[in-house]
C-alpha cells in the first residue's frame, strides 16, 4: 500500500504524519524542540538539537505505520514544511555556524525600525508588505553580520528549516540547497513577488551578500533522495524521493481547507496567524502595519496574515512556568475544563500577549495582566490568555473588512484546533463563525498531499484536500457574550491607545537595567 510522509518542523516540535494515497493516517510522532533565552528579548534555537527531533519522530512514525500494516517499501515520497522566520546559516559542509535566532527573539528590532526610517521602502511594492520587524529575515542577519563578524565570514548559505533538514536527509551541502517560493516569501523582505525569487535590490539595500541566497524551485519539485544514512536512522528507505516542501503556515492554511481567494485561516500554533486568502498583492492591506504578504503553496495562491507572535507560546508558557502543570496536552485540556466556569471576559482580568515583544504600532509592548483581584485563579488567567488571541485576531478581521475584504467564516488548524473554549471564545469575540475542519492534522496533512503530487501519484492539492476536508464543526458567535466582548474590547482599545503605551515604554526601562 503506497504511502507518502509529511514532515513539519514547527518552533516547539516536529510533526510526522504517514497517509496513503486516500489520505488515511496510518503513522504519526511527535518530537519536542528547545528553546533557549540567552537574555532579555533573545530567544535562540539549535538546527543539529532539530534535526535530530525530526529524525526521532520520523522513525518513531514508521514504526507505528509497520504496526499498522505498512512495510517501508511502501514510502514512495517525503516532503517537509518548516518555520517562516528563523533562519539557518550554515558553512559550506552545511553545517550550521550559531544557533538559529527564531521569530520570538527580538534583538535586531533596532535595525529594522532604522531600515524603516532611513531606506527607500521598494519592498511595499516588491515584497507586498510595509512592515520592518525583527523577525524579518534580513534583520537578525543584520545583527549577526554587525556583532559577529567572524560568524558573519563563514556563512555559504541561508537556508530556511525546512529546507534545511530536507537538506540534511539529502546529504546536500551550501551549494545544493534550495528554497520554494513560499518559505521565500517568509523572509517577509528580501524577495520579489513578481519574479519569485530574492530581491537583489533589497539585498543591497540592506547590505547583504547575495552569495548567501539560495536556488529557488517550485514547491512540487523532487529536490533529492533520502542518502542511506537517514535512511538507516528513520526506516525510510534509501533512495527515497524529497519532495521541496513548502512554509508552515501555508501547509496549516491547506490543512485547514482555505484553498481559494476569499477565505480566512487561524492557524493556532506558536505565533497565532490570521489569513486572508488573495488573488495577489493589495495595496491598502500591504500599507496597514504588521500585515505580512506571502505566497501560497498552489499555484497562484497568496494571501496576507497578522500574528500575535507568542499567542500560543503564551499557553505553553503559563502550563510550564505557572501553573506547575505537567508538561503534555492533557494540562491543556484541563486548563480549559476549568475556564469553562468562568464567564465571558474573565471577571475583569485582561491579558497583553507580548511575550515575545510588542506590534509594529506598539513596539515596547509587553506581556501583561490588568484587572486582577484576590478572586484570580488559574481558570481567570488562563481564560484572559485565551481572550487576548481573539481580540487581537478582531483587530486584523477589522483591518481587512476596512480594506474591503470582509470574512463571513473562519477555518482553524494547528494545536489550539482541539480546543473548543478557544474556538467559541473567538466567535464571540469576532462575531462570525469559526469551523474546524473534519480533520485536525495540521500541516503534516498537507506535507504528505504535496508529496504525492511531487512523485506524480495525485493530480492537484485542490482535489486531494477537498475530498480529505468536508465537513466539521462550527461554532456560532453568542449574540450576548458578542456584545460584552465589544464593549470589553473598546475599553482594551483605549488602554493600549492611550495610557499602556507610555506604561510599556516605562517597563522597557526596567528590563534594560
Amino acid at each position: 500500500m503506497a504511502v507518502t510522509v509529511g514532515v513539519d518542523i514547527g518552533t516547539q516540535g516536529s510533526k510526522v504524519g504517514i497517509y496513503t494515497l486516500d489520505g488515511i493516517l496510518v503513522g504519526q510522532a511527535y518530537a519536542e524542540h528547545e528553546l533557549s533565552y540567552p537574555g532579555p528579548g533573545r530567544v535562540e534555537m539549535d538546527a543539529e538539537q532539530i534535526t535530530e527531533a525530526a529524525v526521532r519522530a520520523v522513525a518513531s512514525a514508521v514504526g507505528r505505520a509497520r504496526d499498522a500494516g505498512i512495510a517501508p517499501g511502501d514510502i514512495e515520497g517525503i516532503s517537509f514544511s518548516g518555520i517562516l522566520c528563523g533562519q539557518v546559516y550554515v558553512d559550506e559542509h552545511l553545517d550550521p555556524v550559531r544557533p538559529i535566532i527564531p521569530f520570538l527573539d527580538v534583538r535586531s528590532a533596532d535595525l529594522a525600525a532604522a531600515a524603516a526610517r532611513e531606506l527607500d521602502p521598494i519592498w511595499i511594492e516588491e515584497s507586498g508588505t510595509s512592515t520592518l520587524d525583527a523577525y524579518a529575515a534580513p534583520f537578525p542577519l543584520q545583527w549577526v553580520r554587525d556583532n559577529e563578524p567572524e560568524v558573519y565570514r563563514r556563512i555559504a548559505a541561508v537556508l530556511s528549516l525546512g529546507p534545511f533538514v530536507a537538506a540534511r536527509f539529502a546529504g546536500f551541502g551550501a551549494r545544493d540547497a534550495y528554497v520554494d517560493p513560499t518559505h521565500l516569501s517568509g523572509w517577509v523582505v528580501g524577495w520579489d513577488a513578481r519574479s519569485k525569487g530574492f530581491s537583489e535590490r533589497q539585498f543591497e539595500l540592506f547590505g547583504l551578500d547575495p552569495a548567501h541566497a539560495t536556488r529557488v524551485v517550485p514547491s512540487s519539485e523532487v529536490v533529492g533522495e533520502v542518502t542511506s544514512e537517514f535512511a538507516e536512522r528513520t526506516g525510510i528507505p534509501a533512495g527515497t524521493p524529497i519532495v521541496a516542501g513548502a512554509g508552515d503556515v501555508m501547509q496549516s492554511n491547506l490543512s485547514s481547507g482555505l484553498l481559494r481567494a476569499g477565505q480566512a485561516a487561524d492557524v493556532a500554533g506558536t505565533a497565532s496567524i490570521l489569513t486572508l486568502g488573495v488573488d495577489g498583492i493589495v495595496p491598502s492591506v500591504s500599507r496597514i502595519p504588521g500585515m505580512l504578504y506571502s505566497l501560497g503553496t498552489i499555484e497562484g495562491q497568496s494571501f496576507y496574515w497578522g500574528y500575535v507572535r507568542a499567542g500560543g507560546l503564551s499557553l505553553r508558557w503559563f502550563r510550564d512556568r505557572v501553573s506547575g502543570s505537567a508538561p503534555d496536552d492533557a494540562a491543556y485540556a484541563e486548563l480549559d475544563r476549568r475556564a469553562q466556569g468562568v464567564p465571558a471576559g474573565s471577571n475583569g482580568a485582561l491579558f497583553m500577549p507580548y511575550l515575545s515583544g510588542g506590534n509594529p504600532d506598539n513596539p515596547d509592548a509587553s506581556g501583561t495582566w490588568l484587572g486582577l483581584d484576590a478572586g484570580a485563579d488559574q481558570a481567570v488567567l488562563w481564560r484572559s490568555i485565551l481572550e487576548s488571541i481573539a481580540y487581537e485576531y478582531s483587530d486584523f478581521l477589522g483591518e481587512f473588512a476596512a480594506a474591503g475584504l470582509p470574512v463571513s467564516e473562519v477555518l482553524v488548524t494547528g494545536g489550539g484546533a482541539r480546543s473548543a473554549i478557544w474556538n467559541q471564545i473567538k466567535a464571540d469575540v469576532i462575531g462570525v463563525p469559526w469551523r474546524v475542519p473534519s480533520r485536525g492534522d495540521g500541516a503534516v496533512l498537507a506535507d504528505a498531499a504535496l508529496a504525492s503530487v511531487g512523485i506524480g501519484r495525485a493530480a492537484s492539492l485542490e482535489s486531494q484536500l477537498g475530498e480529505w476536508l468536508a465537513g466539521g464543526a462550527g461554532f456560532a458567535p453568542d449574540p450576548a457574550a458578542h456584545e460584552r466582548y465589544r464593549r470589553l474590547g473598546a475599553i482594551r482599545e483605549e488602554l493600549l491607545g492611550g495610557a499602556l503605551r507610555d506604561v510599556f515604554a516605562a517597563a522597557r526601562r526596567l528590563r534594560e537595567n
